[in-house]
């Protein structure tokens, strides 16, 4: 591999803004009487963070970014708070990743002065291998937690690999709602929400004839908008499971506005202050960014 190109990797997120998208037809679960929920004694979330240090381009024309992948949990127990599932001691998934397209013809890892970064391609583009690669570092947390007795929920959509189970879930917290698996009108009827309360249950989605993706939204703030409203959603293997998912569902309703606010910090009142603070934690695990910049600026110079 020649590398040509280097640059930095200036935003990890980048901000596209599209037009919201909507689905010609809701297909809502009947017989969904929303009741109170209860306020749940211990919750598990699970999330992981990216960051992104250069692109390169190699003389094929290939486009690859380095990164490093940090996933770990966090619980909230209504007596005692949010603390981590991890520690110096015993630390978070951490992995350095280069990222290709599917169709880079090398494999293996490249070693940047004692940092070993695996080769991923299994996206159409580098960012998305990296991403499907860290999808798949999440799906084997969230199992860690499965066996116990606390209710895990993924930041991120559900995914067909983690089909619900009464109890522990998993469930998906979905913030980013610019997609939905509604028609406009039935979408437009969640701005008058209010705090706690959740929409009627809907089918999002089928998954090799047996699976189905079930959401539902939820008020997390008052006020008339979509300012606090998030998507929750869960893979069911039959739909025995559906009362037992409802009843997921309304508890979920009322205990996540316990853990947010209406106040002038990015991201809330989606970003729940658990995943805040999970995200933060996470983040202390990651190379430095200008340190790693500085090495491999060094290491992949022009021409190498």
């Amino acid at each position: 591999m020649r590398v040509e190109r280097i640059e930095s990797v200036q935003n990890e997120i980048e901000e596209r803004r599209r037009d919201q998208s909507f689905s010609e037809k809701s297909n809502f679960l009947e017989g969904d009487d929303r009741k109170d929920g209860r306020i749940l004694d211990r919750v598990v979330f699970v999330d992981g963070k990216r960051r992104s240090f250069v692109w390169i381009e190699t003389d094929e024309g290939f486009r690859g970014v380095f990164a490093e992948l940090c996933v770990g949990a966090v619980v909230w127990e209504k007596d005692r708070g949010t603390f981590p599932l991890f520690s110096p001691q015993s630390p978070p998934v951490v992995e350095k990743v280069l990222g290709f397209s599917q169709n880079f013809p090398e494999e293996g890892y490249v070693e940047v002065e004692g940092n070993i970064f695996k080769i991923v391609k299994n996206g159409k583009e580098a960012m998305d291998s990296i991403d499907t690669y860290l999808r798949t570092l999440e799906i084997q947390e969230v199992r860690k937690y499965l066996e116990g007795d606390a209710l895990v929920i993924k930041d991120g959509p559900a995914v067909p690999e983690l089909p619900f189970g009464e109890g522990v879930g998993p469930v998906g917290l979905v913030k980013n709602i610019g997609t939905t698996d509604l028609r406009r009108d039935d979408f437009r009827r969640l701005r008058f929400l209010r705090k706690g309360e959740r929409s009627q249950m809907f089918v999002a989605g089928i998954q090799e004839g047996t699976l189905k993706k079930i959401g539902t939204y939820v008020k997390l703030v008052d006020g008339e908008g979509t300012k606090g409203l998030i998507r929750l959603e869960a893979y069911i293997e039959d739909d025995a499971q559906i009362p037992l998912l409802k009843k997921t569902f309304d508890d979920l309703a009322i205990t996540l506005p316990h853990l947010t606010a209406d106040l002038p910090i990015p991201r809330l009142p989606e970003n729940i202050l658990p995943i805040q603070f999970l995200e933060e934690s996470l983040s202390r695990y990651l190379t430095d960014k200008h340190y790693m910049n500085t090495k491999l600026f060094a290491y992949l110079r022009v021409g190498r």
